[in-house]
């Protein structure tokens, strides 16, 4: 494989392979759902594609939101999800792990309060907090 220096230019084509490009767009912006029943993360809600971020309304209920299996593809290769309860509803957000699956050692994680929300990965053994308010 021999070096050549990246030509300056806007068309991300000149510089950088097709194939990395298109996946690039692909996973530059963040598919958004808004969820008001109970759902499990990432799986397909007839859109054709996996969220990224969940917007909760929960009115007076309690939403559950199931984390898929840590040794899922996605999971297991780091991807991130963030869940947001964003109306002021008496109702709460239960972030539930898969099965026996723990999220920061703990069964479920909850949102009380409008606008709680809790961005988390994966090691592919349990599931990590890693952004909260």
């Amino acid at each position: 494989m021999t070096y050549q220096p990246l030509v300056q230019t806007d068309d991300l084509s000149e510089t950088v392979p097709t194939k990395i490009n298109e996946n690039f767009r692909k996973r530059a912006f963040l598919n958004a759902a808004a969820k008001s029943a109970d759902f499990t993360v990432w799986a397909d809600d007839g859109s054709g594609e996996p969220r990224d971020i969940y917007l909760v309304t929960t009115g007076a209920s309690t939403i559950t939101a199931t984390l898929p299996t840590v040794a899922s593809g996605d999971a297991s290769l780091g991807r991130v999800c963030t869940v947001m309860k964003v109306d002021s509803g008496a109702g709460s957000v239960t972030i539930d792990g898969n099965g026996s699956q723990t999220i920061n050692g703990s069964a479920t994680v909850s949102l009380a309060s409008q606008y709680d929300y809790r961005t988390l990965v994966s090691n592919g053994t349990e599931w990590f907090v890693i952004g909260q308010n």
